[in-house]
């Protein structure tokens, strides 16, 4: 990436405010700060956006991504809700070494259309999406605890081959800092699946 281009360390460049842009956001689990988004109303971010931030705790917005890379955001929420940047509002796509050009920070949002995030609805962003390897590896390995059957057999059948399992097995079963004893069926029964194609 061109750094003499960039607006800032953090800030590659202002967004179109009329682009499709989603955000996960939790509506079943609380959030620890015990905040809520609100729907069809302007959200506006705590703190204001400071594209001179040099440190990713100042940048200010709020997070938002595109249907493109939202795959790898679900891991930050239950629900999933279309995003709309006001008239008077701005957008800036940001830096992020997980996800090419599906990153953004906005200063208001308008959130709407709420759907919460089951297996149909994953599958249907994994079709859409356009992710890092890695980071496919990595949302295989959250999704597998909730039980998204599906998606993970699709993800696993599309992404892990006998050529690269031994890097997939690394990434799996190290991405998740949350564990429960036992781990669930359906994470197990991927990780048995990555095993068998190191072992043919």
């Amino acid at each position: 990436m061109n750094q003499e281009k960039m607006l800032g360390k953090f800030f590659v460049c202002e967004a179109p405010k009329n682009g499709k842009y989603v955000k996960s956001i939790n509506t079943i689990r609380e959030y620890k700060d015990g905040r809520r988004f609100l729907i069809d109303e302007v959200v506006i971010a705590d703190k204001p956006i400071n594209i001179l931030a040099t440190e990713k705790d100042d940048m200010g917005g709020l997070n938002v991504t595109n249907y493109q890379s939202v795959l790898r955001w679900i891991i930050r929420g239950d629900t999933l809700c279309d995003v709309t940047i006001p008239d008077d509002g701005k957008i800036y796509e940001t830096v992020s070494p997980s996800v090419i050009h599906g990153t953004f920070r906005a200063d208001k949002i308008i959130l709407s259309n709420p759907r919460i995030i089951d297996d149909n609805l994953a599958l249907e962003l994994y079709q859409k999406s356009n992710l890092p390897w890695k980071s496919y590896i990595q949302i295989l390995a959250y999704i597998s605890t909730q039980n998204f059957n599906e998606t993970c057999y699709k993800i696993f059948e599309d992404k892990i081959n006998k050529e690269n399992a031994k890097q997939a097995l690394d990434i799996y079963d190290n991405y998740l800092q949350i564990r429960s004893n036992p781990m669930p069926d359906l994470y197990n029964e991927i990780l048995g699946k990555i095993k068998k194609l190191i072992n043919e």
